[in-house]
């Protein structure tokens, strides 16, 4: 993956104190520790601009440079003719301006006034193409920069990531899931997201039975911490069989993501399901969604690159007025490390149950998940809106259903407090599909920082009535 690439640069009007602009220099060296610890790549421009060539200069050497963010430090007043150059250019912007050193008397730097004038400069004069930009003010360890620039520069590491990365769709969507049908061309010019359909389900299979006999072992004693119950270990055998097959198909043709489709063909053809091929496959960094949901799918590798973390996919089967809580439940695909102390039981298919043709459906991973943060989010509406509620797993010994399940109460929806059923009637009544992305961390502040540099609209919250509104 390409690094984010970030330029740092100052600028300075004759006739305002130099006395400050000494924190330039030092500023740069501590910008290259940041760049280190957040892993991205730091482009120093160690001459301060004072005139309009220069301004022009070094624009045009960023943008050759295919600089992604452009960090504009105001130790004083800058030119707003200088300021213009550098705004002109192809990157996202920032604007840092330092405090006053002194509190009367002659003001000496002027660069509170400056970063209101150049942020008023990036929104009127960039007419029909407006700019993204974000200020900063204060010292570098201060509360005005220091988390804002740690934010900014994850949420855009995630986009970039984003950027031309290659999803395949393996098998046809799950019958019945027509709410998952997604226009890929949207993906890719909302995210930059390639989506290909390149394998079918039969192809996973037949390219499982060529997996080396020592891999598989390999990966069946990587899984010997799970309990098998009812499910055959043939079952447990071919899903690890898929998986290496899945996860070699996706180093070749450099697949950051798949959307796996277990049925309607895994089933009748193996009498199995997909869900433990998407939980290894999710466990080993390769985000898995389920039912060849594309753009769940691309929801969870949003999470996945803002944290580093695994994923999962749930639906949501039941809400709890007396707790304020809802269920995150799914078949079981879930990786083996979301779960608590409990453990993970390698289980039939709840179909197995119901349904005689596939009696012997399996296998799934059956557990309950460990206290702790959760964020759902997923991105709706061909990719162009989006939504996220977080809350926090508790009471494990709360009745559920089998599969990958956990309860999930103290819910806000955009980082406010909501309750059960506003957040049901929310999902209900805007009418968002039945899938839910979620990673064991709170990500509300980067997920909101990521939609405005991707210009992406959130879903309206809709609070509880008996009766429809406008």
């Amino acid at each position: 993956m390409k690094k984010l690439k970030v330029a740092f640069i100052a600028g300075f009007m004759e006739g305002f104190s130099e006395e400050k602009l000494e924190l330039f220099t030092k500023y740069q060296k501590e910008m290259e520790k940041i760049a280190k610890r957040m892993d991205f790549e730091l482009i120093n421009y160690s001459e301060i601009i004072k005139e309009v060539p220069q301004a022009i200069a070094a624009r045009e050497d960023m943008d050759a440079k295919e600089v992604d963010f452009v960090l504009l430090f105001h130790p004083s007043y800058i030119m707003g003719t200088l300021v213009y150059e550098i705004l002109k250019t192809r990157a996202h912007i920032g604007l840092w301006a330092i405090e006053e050193f002194r509190d009367e008397g002659p003001m000496p730097l002027a660069a509170m006034v400056n970063l209101e004038q150049n942020t008023s400069t990036v929104v009127h004069n960039f007419l029909g193409k407006p700019k993204k930009f974000k200020w900063f003010f204060g010292d570098i360890d201060g509360k005005y920069f220091k988390n804002r620039f740690e934010i900014t520069i994850k949420v855009l590491s995630a986009i970039k990531a984003l950027r031309n990365a290659r999803v395949g769709q393996i098998g046809k969507l799950a019958d019945g899931h027509i709410n998952h049908m997604v226009n890929e061309r949207e993906i890719y010019k909302n995210l930059g997201v390639d989506v290909l359909r390149d394998y079918e389900v039969e192809d996973i299979i037949k390219l499982g039975e060529e997996v080396p006999a020592d891999l598989i072992a390999q990966e069946i004693d990587n899984i010997k911490s799970c309990r098998v119950s009812r499910v055959s270990k043939d079952k447990i055998v071919d899903s690890i069989k898929m998986y290496l097959a899945i996860r070699k198909i996706c180093k070749e043709e450099n697949y950051k993501a798949v959307a796996f489709s277990c049925w309607p063909k895994l089933m009748p053809t193996k009498e199995m399901v997909g869900c433990l091929v998407n939980s290894r496959l999710n466990s080993a960094g390769i985000v898995a969604g389920c039912e060849a949901d594309v753009l769940s799918t691309v929801s969870m590798l949003v999470l996945r690159n803002l944290t580093g973390k695994i994923t999962a996919l749930m639906d949501l089967p039941k809400f709890d007025e007396s707790d304020d809580s809802l269920l995150l439940w799914h078949c079981g695909s879930a990786p083996i490390e979301m779960a608590n102390d409990r453990g993970v039981v390698l289980e039939k298919h709840y179909f197995a149950d119901y349904a005689e043709s596939v009696k012997n459906c399996g296998p799934i991973t059956d557990l309950v998940f460990k206290k702790g943060v959760v964020t759902v989010f997923r991105l709706v509406k061909e990719s162009g809106h989006f939504y996220y509620f977080t809350g926090k797993f508790f009471d494990e010994e709360k009745k559920s259903f089998n599969g990958s399940r956990g309860w999930v109460n103290e819910l806000k929806l955009y980082g406010e407090p909501i309750g059960a059923m506003d957040m049901a009637n929310t999902l209900l009544t805007n009418g968002l599909p039945h899938h839910f992305p979620m990673v064991m961390e709170d990500v509300g502040k980067y997920l909101e920082e990521f939609a405005y540099w991707l210009d992406l609209k959130k879903i309206k919250r809709l609070d509880y009535k008996d009766y429809l509104y406008v």
